[in-house]
């Protein structure tokens, strides 16, 4: 199944040394690109507040763990759900970057059928100081499975 998706995030981005780097809120609205055999189309809309704690370990490895919580709105059934995700960032010069992590995800009100593990990795590249571009490869297992690929764009006002 192809699904499209948007996604919003707004953040407020702290001092390197600060326990929490970066509290965001995410707005994800995705729809399936066609019906399914039984003509269902799913569509849904995603709200996630989140906070970042990175550090690096040296001058090119750094290791990040970000989590939060959702609410889901979809044709199927609304939930509400968590996830943590550690990772690594691996820094090959000012402008390249490699990432990898695995997020947790579950329901947080009971609903069932939400685990997944999502398995995230990809470069970023800095075109200058406040403009950076991602490709992330996104592998989920569990209650849900999916290998998607994500491009995105971050402007750091």
């Amino acid at each position: 199944m192809n699904s499209n998706e948007f996604t919003v995030e707004a953040g407020w981005e702290f001092e390197k040394d600060s326990l929490i780097n970066l509290v965001e809120l995410s707005v994800e609205r995705s729809r399936d690109a066609e019906a399914d055999s039984d003509g269902f189309r799913e569509r849904e809309t995603k709200v996630f507040f989140r906070l970042r704690h990175n550090r690096m370990l040296n001058d090119s490895v750094g290791y990040y763990v970000r989590g939060g919580v959702g609410r889901s709105f979809n044709n199927e059934r609304n939930f509400s759900y968590a996830y943590i995700e550690p990772g690594l960032k691996f820094e090959f010069n000012d402008r390249w970057e490699w990432t990898v992590g695995v997020r947790e995800i579950n329901s947080i009100d009971g609903t069932r059928g939400q685990r997944v593990r999502k398995f995230i990795t990809g470069p970023s590249y800095n075109l200058d100081k406040r403009n950076e571009i991602e490709l992330r490869y996104v592998n989920a297992t569990g209650d849900k499975h999916s290998r998607s690929w994500s491009l995105g764009y971050t402007h750091k006002f």
